[in-house]
């Protein structure tokens, strides 16, 4: 979902094959609609200290590679998983 109080900010649940769901901020809005977001495979980096952004507590980051274009735009994409990797594994 959008983050209310900040505008590059997506709230997320992401399923990483744990217990519950791993809540994520990122700051993908201004390269991925609400829809591209959802159901997207991606990777997440997990093993990072959780923090809050703008006031949303985020336990992890999606990985994701960007490029400057030659006009200056940066193009963003995720990092997905190999083909046939289940939820939660890990990938060294």
């Amino acid at each position: 979902w959008v983050h209310p109080d900040a505008d590059k900010l997506y709230c997320e649940e992401i399923d990483c094959g744990e217990e519950a769901p791993r809540q994520i901020a990122s700051g993908l809005r201004a390269h991925y609609s609400l829809e591209e977001m959802q159901g997207q495979r991606l990777l997440v980096v997990s093993n990072l200290k959780a923090k809050n952004l703008v006031g949303f507590k985020s336990f992890g980051m999606v990985l994701c590679a960007a490029e400057t274009n030659e006009d200056g735009t940066e193009k963003v994409e995720f990092v997905e998983p190999p083909e046939g990797a289940p939820l939660g594994e890990v990938v060294t």
